[in-house]
């Protein structure tokens, strides 16, 4: 309602009581009735402006705790979030150092533990750097054995005082006299990431051609060739082509294998440095 309406109304209502005022007592009823019928619009209108603003006032209240609640809960929900994140990480370490313990403590061999500390991108599947050196342990040397509970990773490189390169075994230097499991077949493991478009994957070559080579069978270390001991796992076969004169000519067959061990996650690994 407009400023000039509510001034005439409030003019009619002080003119009416006057007037009322100087009236006689007779008339005065009258007078009165007619200042209620003629206000009353005033009034109500008075009233829904009075409301209206008590129900804008609580909206916007309303409004403005919603969106306190909901900054609240999105704070919330991202600590929780990270929590989650944090124990979950936790747990997997938990399991893993679990299994490392359980492996170290069944091994027949003298094993130092080692953390990976540095992993160059331009040479991911190649080395890996660790935190032990020959001040950890003055048997550390060239060309001993790296292992996880889940199987081979490779072997030392160089050896400095507080840190090792380890060389992987997808890398071409790293070769591995092995066995598979049903067959028997012998032959030479030899990394082939390089020519398998970046994928983690090696090669038995040298097996004889006329040895039955199956694909899902697993692959062992024979303990031929005076670095890994025998019956430690490379891999499973992935590929096994068949004899033809494109490919497994001549006297040996040659297979694809798949590294037993998760490469792409190296955390925690084991240096094989002596007999138990």
């Amino acid at each position: 309602m407009s400023r000039p309406i509510l001034f005439i109304g409030g003019a009619v209502v002080v003119l009416l009581a006057v007037g009322g005022f100087f009236l006689p007592k007779a008339a005065q009823p009258a007078v009165e009735k007619i200042s209620v019928e003629g206000t009353s619009p005033i009034w109500r209108a008075l009233d829904w402006v009075k409301s209206g603003y008590k129900n804008v006032s609580a909206a916007l209240q309303t409004a403005e705790k919603l969106q306190q609640d909901n900054r609240r809960l999105v704070v919330e929900n991202a600590r929780l979030a990270t929590e989650n994140s944090l124990w979950s990480g936790l747990e997997r370490e938990n399991r893993r150092l679990r299994e490392m313990l359980a492996f170290k403590n069944d091994a027949q061999f003298k094993l130092l533990p080692a953390r990976v500390i540095e992993r160059d991108p331009s040479s991911w599947w190649n080395v890996i750097k660790v935190n032990r050196g020959w001040s950890d342990d003055p048997t550390l040397t060239v060309d001993q054995p790296v292992v996880s509970p889940r199987g081979v990773v490779g072997k030392t490189g160089a050896v400095g005082k507080y840190a090792t390169n380890v060389i992987l075994l997808v890398d071409e230097n790293c070769k591995i006299s092995s066995v598979t499991e049903s067959s028997q077949a012998r032959g030479i493991i030899v990394g082939a990431t390089s020519l398998n478009s970046g994928v983690p994957l090696c090669k038995i070559t040298f097996v004889p051609r006329d040895t039955p080579l199956a694909v899902g069978e697993r692959v062992f270390t024979s303990g031929l060739g005076g670095i890994f001991p025998a019956n430690l796992l490379i891999g499973t076969v992935k590929e096994a082509p068949a004899l033809s004169t494109a490919v497994n000519f001549g006297l040996y067959r040659e297979g694809v294998i798949e590294p037993a061990v998760d490469l792409n996650h190296l955390e925690e690994v084991f240096i094989i440095t002596g007999g138990q």
